[in-house]
């Protein structure tokens, strides 16, 4: 068990949650045509960013190491009859993904949680379809007081644009978009970027 376990029945109760998973929901349909495609939520949650794409898309695939989220975002998905919605306990600093499964992989607010970015990137890209799409919004960098609960479980305090922009590179993706996308606002203010990175393998 994990504190997300923990956390998860009352996740949703803060609304500056669900603004931030509309925030980068709202980029990504500017940006990049959704409707059809398969796609993984990495870091799911209780399934904030599921909710806000499912219905133009044709899958999307769950995944979190925390049990206790995915037991919350099944009672949503069983409550709201959604049937192109599944989960997967996954730990990315020791599972890896099925190649050339998904036209997008988004994950929010996770990456800082994750041992090794740059593996999980490498990983994530080989997870993509040719000319998919790996959308990553996070914190940027922060001086270690963003988690009020304490950084037992975090791997980094943010990241730097331009460190993002080398993970992209490094994985063979091209830059679509990266600008910091919102601001959550807490005891001081934490700048949080989207990264969006496009796979050409031709």
């Amino acid at each position: 068990m994990n504190r997300f376990d923990e956390l998860a029945k009352e996740w949703d109760l803060k609304p500056e949650r669900i603004e931030s998973a509309l925030k980068t929901t709202t980029k990504i349909k500017e940006l990049i045509s959704i409707k059809d495609k398969d796609i993984l939520d990495y870091g799911a949650g209780t399934g904030l960013i599921c909710f806000q794409l499912f219905e133009e898309v044709n899958s999307i695939i769950a995944m979190d190491n925390s049990q206790g989220m995915l037991d919350e975002l099944n009672r949503k998905i069983t409550k709201a009859n959604i049937k192109n919605i599944s989960t997967n306990l996954h730990n990315a600093n020791s599972d890896t993904f099925t190649k050339n499964q998904f036209d997008l992989i988004v994950t929010a607010m996770t990456l800082h949680h994750i041992k090794n970015p740059q593996r999980f990137i490498l990983d994530a890209t080989d997870a993509l379809k040719d000319g998919g799409y790996l959308v990553i919004s996070d914190l940027e960098s922060e001086d270690g007081t963003f988690h009020s609960l304490g950084n037992d479980d975090v791997e980094h305090f943010g990241f730097d644009k331009e460190k993002i922009r080398t993970f992209f590179k490094n994985a063979g993706l091209d830059i679509v978009y990266l600008e910091t996308n919102e601001t959550i606002h807490k005891h001081r203010d934490f700048d949080v970027f989207l990264a969006i990175g496009k796979l050409s393998k031709n």
